[in-house]
């Protein structure tokens, strides 16, 4: 298994999927079923900003992916390292795949010189564990009242 930049076919992957890890990501606020080329709307501006995926893959076979790039904090302005998306196809889960990802996403922002790194997590995400066991912390809470 090795984990590159995507390239060619790879983004492709990255879009046919994206719908499925945005809809897991947001614990179903994102409908999958008939938003694909919502999907290309949400990608588009962060690749246009310098934002890419990372690919893990197995051979020619993708088995996930991380997007990395920077963000600017809208309060200071400062430019920070941002994780945007972490996603690990289903049948790959629990081997430790997405804790590689993350340690090579954030090894790829420091390497470009980001001192801060921040993601943005739905609570009851799963994933949220692993960030934590990582290092990340909660920075603020977004909360609604229906």
């Amino acid at each position: 298994m090795e984990i590159v930049r995507a390239i060619g076919a790879d983004f492709e992957f990255v879009i046919e999927h994206g719908a499925q890890s945005l809809q897991e990501g947001t614990r179903g606020t994102f409908q999958a079923v008939g938003n694909e080329a919502r999907v290309q709307e949400l990608l588009d501006p962060l690749w246009e900003r310098g934002a890419y995926p990372l690919v893990a893959k197995a051979g020619e076979q993708v088995l996930g992916w991380i997007t990395v790039g920077a963000a600017k904090d809208p309060f200071s302005g400062e430019e920070v390292g941002f994780l945007y998306e972490l996603y690990v196809l289903p049948e790959h889960r629990g081997k430790g795949l997405g804790k590689q990802m993350m340690e090579r996403g954030i090894s790829e922002l420091r390497e470009q010189g980001h001192t801060e790194i921040r993601l943005n997590v739905f609570a009851g995400n799963p994933a949220q564990k692993l960030y934590e066991s990582l290092g990340f912390q909660v920075r603020n809470l977004q909360m609604e009242l229906k």
